[in-house]
């Protein structure tokens, strides 16, 4: 693919048409909502039992580096089986087997280390799913409706995560509970791996399908293709780094959620989604407005503006004891009224900070993965959306060490700014080293 060049599906593939009369599009979505629900359920539902059974920023990173370390290990051999092997096969089998692990988790949990371990298995099997379900939206909906998809979809998982970790994980975990939730979890992996049976014809427009590759050497040469496949495109390469710095961020953020919400915002870690429900307002906002930006100013350009509001959004909650302080000294008529609640005006100030950076991340996730789709071969795109989740794992390992270390010693809020900054730091260098690679690429041709 030479720089500049804008791929698109051929036109006897799918049939343009309103998104909710696409069946296909639909049941991926349904599939996608019982199974986001159930992950995020999950996610939090152990967040919750990890912090109350070890009270430490450390064991709560151990637990993310669970999820993250089988991205690193398996996630470019996900995206090679997701472009080579029946995506619907794929995906039924990653919903199975997470409903299998949601039963270990029930019979096995009673122990943290136990705990561990099974996650190790459920992250891994979840690898496999992600790039299969991004690989198979061409091959459901016409070009021109690509964002629009990207942007229901991403809805779907706005409302699975809402679904899950608002109201699921919460009502159980502070009722019966961890067991019933992880049967239930269970139930809803089960469901979407029926509706995935539904799915047809998501092999249509591939060029061809091989054998995925199973030695060391394959997978070393399907890195090699996806990455010089990135970086023959700058857009599509700029894309993939700022998604990857946007994401990295909020999972390296979750090691010091527990110091953030406790000495920053005065409340419990049980109480850490509703704090940041706001944030969904957001996210829907996003999602409505990327496609459209997106038709007017370019994919790519939607983006980069999104990043640098994501950035902005996320180094301000580094200073909502300062904003809280300035509506103190006004003394108006809302501050009281918010004391009045029994809610802390820090935990006030960044329920509303949560709004612009959910709108912030929304803009980066739909526009970033509308540019991969328009850009990206189309038989590469489970490699791509593979490798941009293995250095999203990658980038987030040893952070989430030293952020948790760190959340021991200093201040939360004095870390998030940290983060931020080196964020900052990050996505300077990434964009200037990609830039003198395109370059040397393309001299090379």
């Amino acid at each position: 693919m030479q720089e500049g060049q804008l791929l698109r599906p051929r036109s006897d593939i799918v049939q343009a048409g309103p998104l909710l009369e696409n069946r296909r599009l639909v049941s991926l979505c349904l599939a996608r909502f019982l199974s986001s629900t159930a992950q995020h359920a999950i996610y939090f539902g152990l967040l919750i039992v990890v912090v109350e059974r070890t009270g430490s920023s450390i064991h709560s990173g151990l637990l993310i580096f669970s999820f993250l370390l089988p991205g690193v290990l398996t996630g470019l051999y996900a995206g090679v089986v997701a472009d080579r092997s029946p995506k619907r096969l794929v995906m039924f089998l990653s919903q199975g087997l997470r409903a299998v692990a949601c039963v270990a988790f029930f019979l096995w949990g009673d122990s943290v280390w136990r705990l561990y371990a099974v996650t190790l298995g459920f992250a891994t099997v979840a690898q496999f799913n992600s790039p299969a379900e991004s690989a198979a939206v061409p091959a459901i909906v016409p070009y021109e409706r690509l964002a629009s998809a990207n942007a229901l979809l991403n809805l779907t998982s706005i409302l699975a995560q809402g679904a899950g970790m608002l109201v699921l994980a919460p009502l159980f975990m502070k009722t019966v509970g961890e067991e019933p939730l992880f049967i239930v979890a269970a139930l809803l992996f089960a469901g979407a791996a029926f509706v995935v049976t539904s799915l047809s014809g998501l092999e249509a427009g591939a060029a061809h399908r091989e054998r995925p590759a199973v030695v060391g050497g394959g997978l070393t040469e399907e890195f090699r293709k996806a990455w010089r496949t990135i970086l023959q495109d700058s857009k599509v390469s700029s894309a993939v780094v700022q998604l990857t710095l946007a994401t990295t961020a909020i999972l390296v953020l979750v090691a010091v959620l527990p110091h953030y919400l406790s000495e920053v915002l005065d409340t419990r870690v049980d109480n850490a989604a509703f704090v940041f429900a706001p944030a969904a307002i957001g996210l829907f906002a996003g999602l409505r407005l990327a496609p459209w930006l997106g038709q007017r100013t370019g994919n790519a350009q939607v983006v980069t503006m999104g990043f640098v509001l994501f950035l902005a959004s996320l180094a301000s909650l580094g200073f909502v004891e300062e904003f809280a302080g300035l509506m103190r000294d006004q003394a108006t008529p809302f501050t009281d009224a918010i004391e009045w609640t029994g809610l802390s005006l820090e935990a006030t100030v960044a329920m509303a900070l949560s709004i612009p950076l959910g709108f912030a991340f929304s803009l980066v996730g739909v526009a970033a993965r509308a540019v991969i789709h328009e850009r990206a071969p189309a038989d590469m795109l489970g490699r791509i959306f593979a490798m941009q989740m293995v250095l999203g794992s990658l980038a987030s390992i040893i952070p989430l060490f030293i952020v948790g270390g760190l959340a021991e010693l200093l201040s939360a809020r004095i870390v998030v700014s940290l983060v931020t900054a080196a964020v900052l730091v990050l996505a300077i260098y990434s964009h200037l080293w990609v830039r003198r690679q395109v370059e040397a690429l393309a001299r090379a041709v």
